[in-house]
């Protein structure tokens, strides 16, 4: 298990693109949130759910945004201030394949940073990474001059980037990087599932 940090699943978007709320579509017969949640609990003793409001029939500790419509950086500063560990992991509940065991080579990678996120395709992936409780106050700053910027974020403070050979060592495939947007993205997940 990594320690001194809590998973939190954002769950709180608004699911435009794929007509119902992503945390609800069904893969395999099972959820994507449920997906989520079980990978995260199999590396994390603490697991949370990031919402816009609060969910029934949810049995995971959940965290309402502390303003609404403000996207995933307000998911990530309500987390921050709302659980008792220096760290969070933050993925997206539309991140199904998420691999706990990349989740575990980006923890170790935590010393001397203030967040840890993998390069894919060139590409920082701030929705499936570490942050640290240092990161509060510049998201906070960055929330009231109403950026909503994950990349600026990561420019803002002290950031680790995991190269994508050294994430391809526990997920060759790059499969935890995908994330669900559209019902065409859930029929073609089906085939990797």
């Amino acid at each position: 298990m990594i320690e001194n940090c809590t998973a939190v699943i954002l769950a709180g978007g608004e699911s435009s693109r794929m007509g119902q709320d992503k945390a609800d579509v069904l893969l395999a017969g099972e959820t994507l949130l449920t997906h989520t949640v079980r990978r995260m609990q199999s590396v994390f003793s603490r697991v949370v759910v990031s919402v816009r409001e609060p969910r029934s029939r949810l049995a995971c500790l959940q965290v309402c945004d502390l303003v609404a419509g403000k996207g995933p950086i307000m998911g990530i500063a309500t987390a921050l201030e709302s659980v008792n560990t220096h760290w969070v992991f933050v993925v997206g509940c539309d991140m199904p394949l998420i691999s706990p065991d990349l989740v575990l080579a980006l923890a170790k990678r935590r010393d001397d940073c203030d967040a840890v996120v993998a390069l894919v395709h060139k590409m920082p992936q701030p929705l499936a990474g570490f942050y640290s409780k240092n990161c509060l106050s510049v998201i906070q700053a960055q929330i009231e001059r109403g950026e909503r910027s994950m990349m600026r974020l990561l420019d803002s403070v002290e950031t680790c980037l995991v190269s994508e050979e050294e994430v391809k060592a526990t997920d060759p495939q790059l499969h935890s990087f995908i994330s669900l947007d559209t019902p065409d993205d859930v029929r073609r997940i089906e085939t990797i599932q």
